[in-house]
């Protein structure tokens, strides 16, 4: 998939969970958005998809055909599960490497954009960061007594900063409880909720989701939409905390946890990026959630199970290839013989696992099966040089030609040379190269259906690419 691609199907994503969390989020446990949006940032940074009869690009593919009534996508962005045939056009398109190309003014522009974000995301951390390392450990019973009773296997660490008014967790590896330097130790109940809420953080590594987040704005930054998943799935991350905190103390302690909340909330003193904090942009929107929270029951359980099952199948996956081109194909012309001109092209989509094939130079590329390429192109009878017969006819070619000095010879088209020695040497030296390639498994035919005026040259390395080369 083309990182357009990746942009537009993400951007779907990021639509339709909008609309379903706007419906949906005071009916289902608050984590179900937040597997939602993980799974929309696996569609916006993994750059293939996985093709399903059940897409909703099945029917986009369908109704792109009808106003087109053919296989190939429409003009204009190509859409995700139909991507073989621009890619195959794009590659048809595209000179020749050894062209000096020039670099379009719209990937300069993004790329310059992905720079500047990733440098002020990490300017920002690092400013952070260097505040915290000025933290002290915190010597208080209350916080050995509370760490004793969260064992992980990363080690958590309590401190206390000067320059925070409300707690954050950062790191991953290492896992960090930052704690205001004027927190009140005496004030118990209030810090068993914060460092509850701090340590689900650390459970569910929010850091490394806050990270990625981070990634695909950065890398999507033209995309309005993955500004949208930014916001909202920072959001929900707060809200899927204050859910499990209060399935840890029970719904009698909305009400003091709210509050809780409400102290501990911040005039904000600078943006930290990849951390997590207490407080949120969203108060009122998180204060509203924790008091309207319920039981969590089997129904609202199943309910956001066929939730994210259905989005994640509809929304993330590809259509499968249709096959209509090649059934109008076979039905135009029962075979079909590679003529001299002709060179077969293939490559394998990674998407549904088939080869597809070009007949006419990678104009248009048809998915085809070992049976039906068998009936498009029967298989030629190939006799192969094998090394030790080549070598004999080798060292038999040098004789003759050695003898051939200063005689005339012609090339195709009828130009005609002389046999210098110069040139019969480039031409052993040819010949030598064919053999050290036999040598180091590639094969080269003899005679191809009984004709010696035809090579084919195949590497078996290749097999799984599918590559072939049939020349005159």
């Amino acid at each position: 998939m083309s990182l357009w691609q990746m942009s537009v199907s993400g951007a779907v994503m990021i639509v339709v969970i909008t609309v379903l969390r706007a419906l949906l989020l005071e009916r289902l446990p608050k984590r179900t958005f937040l597997v939602l949006w993980q799974v929309a940032l696996a569609r916006l940074l993994v750059p293939f998809s996985v093709p399903f009869g059940g897409s909703v690009y099945v029917l986009v593919q369908r109704g792109t055909q009808a106003v087109t009534g053919t296989n190939r996508p429409a003009a204009g962005p190509t859409l995700p599960g139909d991507f073989t045939a621009g890619m195959a056009a794009e590659a048809a398109a595209a000179p020749h490497p050894a062209a000096v190309q020039a670099v379009p003014v719209w990937a300069v522009i993004w790329l310059a954009g992905v720079l500047l974000l990733a440098a002020f995301f990490a300017a920002a951390y690092r400013r952070s960061w260097k505040k915290f390392q000025m933290s002290f450990p915190v010597e208080q019973p209350f916080a050995r007594q509370w760490l004793q009773a969260h064992l992980l296997r990363r080690k958590i660490t309590i401190r206390q900063c000067a320059f925070i008014t409300s707690p954050l967790t950062f790191g991953v590896r290492h896992p960090v409880i930052l704690l205001p330097k004027k927190t009140d130790w005496r004030d118990e109940a209030t810090l068993q909720y914060v460092l509850e809420h701090e340590f689900v953080h650390i459970r569910r590594f929010d850091a490394v989701t806050k990270l990625l987040l981070t990634a695909a704005v950065c890398v999507h930054w033209p995309n309005h939409f993955v500004w949208v998943l930014y916001a909202l799935a920072n959001r929900d991350i707060e809200l899927a905390c204050d859910e499990a905190v209060l399935h840890r103390f029970g719904r009698d302690a909305r009400a003091d946890y709210a509050r809780a909340l409400i102290r501990m909330e911040e005039t904000r003193n600078g943006f930290a990026p990849l951390c997590s904090s207490f407080s949120s942009n969203a108060m009122e929107e998180r204060i509203v959630a924790i008091m309207k929270t319920g039981k969590t029951t089997i129904v609202s359980v199943l309910l956001a199970g066929a939730l994210v099952v259905g989005t994640t199948t509809a929304f993330a996956t590809s259509a499968p290839a249709s096959t209509e081109e090649l059934d109008r194909q076979m039905n135009q012309k029962a075979s079909h013989t590679v003529t001299e001109e002709e060179t077969m092209m293939s490559y394998v989509n990674p998407d549904d696992g088939k080869t597809y094939y070009s007949f006419d130079d990678g104009k248009t590329f048809t998915p085809l099966t070992d049976a039906e390429l068998e009936a498009l192109c029967p298989t030629q009878d190939i006799e192969w040089w094998t090394y030790d017969e080549y070598k004999a006819w080798l060292d038999n070619e040098k004789i003759q030609l050695q003898s051939m000095l200063g005689e005339r010879g012609s090339v195709n088209g009828g130009e005609e040379f002389v046999w210098t020695q110069e040139k019969i040497d480039e031409t052993i030296a040819l010949y030598e190269e064919t053999l050290q390639d036999i040598k180091n498994g590639m094969m080269y035919s003899k005679t191809v259906d009984g004709q010696d005026d035809v090579l084919v040259v195949y590497d078996p390395a290749d097999r799984e690419m599918g590559t072939a080369a049939i020349t005159k």
